[in-house]
């Protein structure tokens, strides 16, 4: 070992940092940072706002936008300013600009009398990061110059690229498949190529990668676990109830399971959307992400997943019971339903297509479809089979076309899973 001693102590040259990856799937936003840092070289003040949840890569963006600004002459530091009296002096001559850096910033700690955003004599553009549904730090109301950057999902392009970065060669098709699963997540990409390469999963040639077995890299379940711990209680749970009962779900089956008022829950979706696990709709949640939803549903033990499954299907039957033992009046639809409306669900209930309810009627496909546009808004729905159960009329399954009591479907299967997806621990 060469270096020197003293002592019992050997000092050696510390090894060579590995050479950093290209930032790939981010060009848009580092030249809407490159405009902001351009202003700055002119004299202006400029904010920066970035945004993402978490392992969307903010703090390897942030590098880069530094490393962009010391090569256009500014002075980068990781502390904003303080103004006035006995405020040291910055680095660099009188005038040159300025780039502040502060990631995480829902974390900076700032000391009474501290302003995190004051006015700097020089120019200056401040770089502010924090995850997605976080408060950031206060507004910088001096600043003549302003971004706010949205860090999403890579395009599938830019997936690829980072699998070949790592990997050192372009992943055959197979291989790249299951790149694009992960769908575009920074950091559950770099973990399943890095977990693959693990367990032996890829094998790397001189010209391309190619995939040995298909399977999901212990690696990634850890990642998931460390994941779901940095969230409350309440929005962990939501996210693996919501999980278990499909990549989909609806919000009314959610509230029983769950056992929340209304009220809390809307609080809980919000903050479970904040995460980029969930998107939430105006009555439905769905897991935009696929491996990550396969994840999700792998951390709860295979006899919750069947139980979860059965007070979900128990629930429905349920409201089926309740909503049979209603007392109806006659089954005549809308009272609104003019004759031919009522022959066209009529037509419907027998399972007839719209060509052939046209032939029927002596009318054009297109005449057909407005009628239907229009029963569905009468209705107040979007589906035959939700029509027919709406005016009282059997479904096409239920037996010879004709009148009979309102059917709801029984419940589906809860989980689907795509031909060719990674398995979750045997079971889906």
């Amino acid at each position: 070992m060469t270096g020197t001693t003293t002592g019992q102590l050997v000092y050696a040259p510390a090894a060579p940092a590995p050479a950093r990856l290209p930032l790939r799937g981010r060009e848009d936003e580092l030249a809407r940072v490159r405009r902001a840092l351009e202003f700055g070289l002119d004299g202006g003040c400029a904010l920066v706002t970035v945004e993402g949840p978490p392992g969307s890569g903010r703090t390897r963006f942030l590098a880069e936008c530094a490393a962009v600004a010391r090569r256009l002459g500014f002075v980068t530091g990781h502390r904003p300013e303080r103004s006035g009296p006995g405020s040291p002096p910055g680095d660099g001559a009188p005038g040159t600009p300025r780039l502040t850096v502060l990631d995480d910033a829902h974390f900076l700690a700032v000391e009474p009398g501290e302003a995190p955003l004051a006015r700097s004599h020089a120019p200056y553009v401040r770089l502010v990061a924090h995850r997605r549904g976080a408060p950031g730090a206060p507004a910088d109301w001096s600043a003549g110059h302003t971004e706010r950057i949205n860090l999403g999902p890579l395009r599938p392009p830019a997936s690829l690229q980072v699998a070949a970065d790592l990997l050192g060669v372009p992943p055959a098709a197979p291989l790249a498949r299951v790149v694009r699963s992960a769908g575009g997540h920074p950091k559950l990409l770099v973990e399943l190529v890095a977990g693959m390469r693990e367990e032996h999963l890829l094998r790397v040639g001189p010209h391309e990668a190619e995939l040995v077995e298909e399977r999901i890299p212990q690696r990634l379940r850890e990642l998931l676990r460390s994941m779901l711990l940095e969230y409350p209680d309440e929005c962990r749970q939501l996210l693996r109830v919501a999980a278990v009962l499909g990549r989909e779900s609806t919000v009314g089956d959610l509230l029983p399971v769950l056992q929340v008022p209304p009220s809390a829950l809307l609080l809980t979706l919000d903050r479970a959307a904040s995460t980029g696990l969930l998107a939430v709709g105006s009555t439905r949640v769905r897991f935009p992400n696929e491996l990550l939803w396969r994840l999700v549903v792998d951390s709860v033990p295979v006899p919750l997943r069947q139980a979860l499954r059965r007070q979900v299907a128990d629930g429905r039957r349920t409201e089926r019971t309740e909503r049979t033992a209603e007392p109806t009046g006659p089954a005549a639809g809308p009272p609104d339903l003019n004759g031919q409306e009522n022959l066209i669900v009529q037509l419907v209930a027998e399972g007839l297509t719209n060509k052939q309810m046209a032939r029927r009627l002596g009318i054009s496909p297109h005449t057909v479809n407005y009628h239907l546009r229009k029963l569905f808004q009468k209705a107040g729905v979007n589906s035959r089979i939700a029509l027919l159960r709406e005016t009282g009329w059997s479904e096409p399954s239920d037996g010879p076309p004709g009148r009979g009591p309102r059917v709801s479907p029984g419940p589906g299967p809860l989980v689907r899973p795509r031909p060719g997806a990674f398995e979750v621990g045997g079971q889906t």
